[in-house]
């Protein structure tokens, strides 16, 4: 890699993420970008790295390369067009780097630290459209189904979301409006996991081209975390006016629980943790899959906040007695006896800042709204279990 002489404000210009910003306003911020020429050959990002910094294309030839078993390395894809953004992805997840980058040909980058990247962000609304666009390109190589899916969820969250405001509104008069302020000032925390898969997934999707059945496959959970959206504010809704509502439909076990399960085990390794799953028998249930996919989502969640690189959550279910029985296990730090007995409690949150300590309280509502029980046993330095009891279709 060679430093080359800063960029000219002409040729700053001539690149499409700042071609709308004034000539005045990138002479002010030209000290947040660096030149650099890559000969062919030469590493530009490395695969798993943490990210650091984001990259535009001058000109010159790349290629996305992906490590494979065996220890070779997988073309997925070629950047060519100058004026392209990369390496963007991992900044906004906060993530490792998903794949490498190397020099196919002798090119040229302008190159802008992390801290240069939330400059451009926070000073230019226009650079913070581009890396929109950037990024919405990965979408746009996804099925055409899946664009129209996501267009109608986007409508029925925009619903939701008025909604829920009116009720907020309404409840100005209401002693619950301190739970829901507290509730609210963590709702984009709560919507962090389900944001991280569908880039990640949809990312995966625009890579590589990938036969149809993977690409359906991909599509399924990422319309199904686009309805996680709508339940968390659905839930948010329904914990402020005191009740919920299920939306049950007969369910074959253990297929139903397919698509939550490949969520779940898509964050665990990019966490570099484990997910052991062992579903007996077969049976029909009565189900709001999607609400009931939070109760997954929370204990695994959970589970995850409690152990470390390496760590491994169990899910094992079997039939017995005209009953589905559901324990979820990992091996982290455990609880003592005296939290254990209150984690159902609203509210109670242990060791965990930020959380509003609503997300045990929630899974328990769902279980029983669907005539379940749940209960735990958690052992200090050795990990939790959660056992869901739930019954089978009558039908």
């Amino acid at each position: 890699m060679q430093t080359l002489t800063p960029p000219t404000i002409d040729l700053l210009k001539s690149l499409e993420p700042l071609a709308s910003i004034s000539t005045d306003e990138l002479a002010k911020i030209t000290d947040l970008m660096e030149r650099q020429h890559f000969s062919a050959g030469e590493t530009l990002i490395n695969e798993a790295a943490i990210a650091t910094q984001f990259y535009i294309l001058i000109k010159g030839k790349l290629q996305v390369i992906k490590s494979i078993q065996g220890g070779e390395a997988e073309i997925l894809n070629t950047i060519e067009r100058s004026g392209e953004l990369f390496g963007e992805m991992a900044l906004v997840e906060d993530k490792p780097r998903s794949a490498g980058i190397i020099a196919q040909e002798d090119s040229e980058v302008l190159v802008v630290q992390k801290e240069g990247f939330l400059g451009l962000v926070n000073q230019f609304p226009q650079f913070t459209l581009e890396v929109a666009k950037s990024i919405s390109n990965y979408l746009r190589r996804t099925d055409v189904t899946l664009i129209g899916t996501l267009e109608e969820k986007n409508i029925e969250l925009q619903k939701t979301i008025i909604e829920l405001q009116e009720t907020r509104q309404a409840m100005l008069k209401n002693e619950r409006l301190s739970i829901i302020g507290r509730m609210a000032s963590t709702i984009l925390h709560d919507l962090k996991n389900p944001m991280t898969t569908i880039a990640g997934f949809a990312q995966l999707i625009g890579l590589k081209e990938m036969p149809r059945a993977d690409v359906i496959k991909y599509t399924d959970v990422i319309s199904q975390q686009v309805s996680q959206f709508n339940t968390l504010a659905q839930e948010l809704l329904s914990f402020a006016k005191g009740g919920s509502s299920l939306n049950l439909a007969s369910v074959s076990y253990p297929a139903c629980f397919n698509s939550i399960l490949t969520t779940i085990q898509f964050n665990l390794v990019q966490q570099k943790m484990k997910l052991e799953m062992n579903l007996k028998g077969e049976a029909t249930l009565d189900l709001d899959l999607v609400r009931f996919g939070r109760v997954f989502e929370n204990l695994s969640k959970n589970a995850m906040e409690a152990m470390g690189e390496g760590g491994l959550i169990q899910i094992n279910s079997h039939l017995e007695q005209n009953q589905l029985i559901i324990q979820i296990s990992d091996n982290g730090h455990g609880m003592e006896q005296d939290v254990v007995e209150k984690v159902f409690d609203e509210f109670f949150s242990h060791h965990k800042q930020g959380g509003t300590g609503l997300g045990l309280a929630i899974v328990k509502s769902i279980v029983d709204d669907h005539q379940g029980s749940i209960s735990v046993k958690s052992t200090v330095d050795q990990g939790t279990t959660f056992t869901i009891v739930l019954p089978l279709s009558n039908k």
